[in-house]
């Protein structure tokens, strides 16, 4: 089969899927609250336009009537009025902030990807090993620690750091590193007494230069917004990258630590293979082997739950952008579900649901071209 057939069937067969997406997010939407009271909060307006825009968005119909309304529309590209936003229409706050959204979800992944693979490797080198335990424990602790507080716990660091300066963050890591390495120091290893001691004077520096790194008051690390009052729109300025890097810390830490244990996974599992045995056999270094041979042939797990993600990510990290009032699709999502902004809310419903789709059948791509052993059915040639 080829490719083109092969895409061609998958978008066709996921049509049904999103309609069914689509019935129930509007059904949801309908009932959450009353249709008529958003309207009656706009300062000045009149009775007979709270009215007008009822009948307009077929908000005094059943349910059902509405959806084939906004469904025939939608179809059309007409994606029907914002009654949040004035009656502005809906696809322009969404455009406004899917640049917010795109730019928070490529960075977060890119860092995602980046950090797993390196741990997914140094891990599955030496299974049940101090480094093996060590980020073990720590993706444990990462998958368990909900995302809000993840972010909470982030902006508290900022914080801190507006008031004691630059030197906690060498503190922190000196710290992690001792703790990462205590067990393997405890037993003697060399490599583990050697990272216990680098953390150790690392730790010792940043308390002897805590009062010479920053501490009085300036910002390091923006916990709010996109960008400072009188910035918007540079998004190369140093502004907005001090805006920019705990969100996107947020949500990478909160990938890594579910993309690590999967690239363990099926590290450890190829290492093991027969292709791998043969390649020893022969002389080939091991980091050549490991590039090479293994890496790849581990990649396919990683790039199907990368594609997954990036699907969610596109209708907006929700509690992510809550948090840190990032102006993308996810905050957006929250307020017109709130407000009851059915239009709005269907429009980013639909395209994240969309980019679940498109994402997926990436993903099933890239498999058969990382693995020539599955063709495009998913069956092992």
């Amino acid at each position: 089969m080829s490719t083109a057939a092969y895409a061609g069937r998958r978008l066709l067969a996921a049509v049904p899927l999103l309609l069914v997406v689509s019935v129930i997010a509007y059904a949801l939407l309908y009932r959450a609250a009353d249709p008529e009271a958003r309207l009656r909060r706009i300062p000045g307006v009149r009775s007979e336009d709270v009215q007008r825009l009822v009948r307009q968005q077929g908000l005094d119909q059943p349910w059902y009537e509405g959806y084939w309304h906004w469904l025939t529309g939608f179809l059309q590209g007409d994606w029907g009025v914002s009654t949040a936003n004035r009656g502005v229409d809906a696809i322009e706050p969404i455009m406004d902030a899917l640049p917010a959204t795109l730019e928070l979800m490529l960075l977060a992944t890119l860092l995602s990807v980046v950090l797993s693979l390196v741990l997914g490797v140094v891990s599955a080198r030496r299974p049940h090993g101090p480094g093996d335990t060590s980020i073990t424990a720590l993706t444990h602790v990462g998958f368990a620690t909900p995302t809000f507080l993840v972010g909470v716990l982030l902006q508290l660091a900022a914080i801190r750091m507006r008031d004691e300066g630059w030197a906690i963050l060498p503190f922190l890591a000196g710290l992690l590193v001792m703790l990462c390495s205590l067990g393997a120091a405890l037993r003697g290893g060399r490599i583990g007494r050697a990272a216990f001691a680098a953390g150790l004077v690392v730790v010792a520096l940043s308390l002897v230069l805590w009062d010479r790194l920053g501490g009085d008051g300036q910002v390091v690390f923006y916990t709010q917004q996109r960008f400072s009052f009188g910035s918007e729109g540079d998004v190369f300025s140093v502004d907005h990258l001090q805006h920019l890097v705990l969100p996107v810390l947020t949500l990478a830490l909160v990938n890594v630590a579910v993309w690590t244990r999967f690239q363990r996974a099926a590290m450890i599992e190829t290492l093991g293979a027969d292709h791998v045995t043969a390649a020893r056999a022969r002389g080939i270094p091991e980091w050549r082997i490991t590039v090479r041979h293994v890496l790849r042939a581990s990649l396919a797990p990683l790039v199907t739950l990368v594609a997954l993600d990036l699907g969610i990510m596109f209708s907006g990290a929700v509690v992510t952008e809550s948090v840190f009032s990032w102006p993308g699709m996810g905050r957006l999502l929250r307020d017109s579900a709130l407000s009851r902004d059915v239009n709005v809310a269907m429009g980013i419903v639909m395209i994240g649901a969309v980019a679940v789709v498109v994402f997926n059948l990436l993903a099933d791509l890239l498999y058969a071209k990382l693995d020539p052993r599955v063709d495009l059915r998913g069956r092992r040639r």
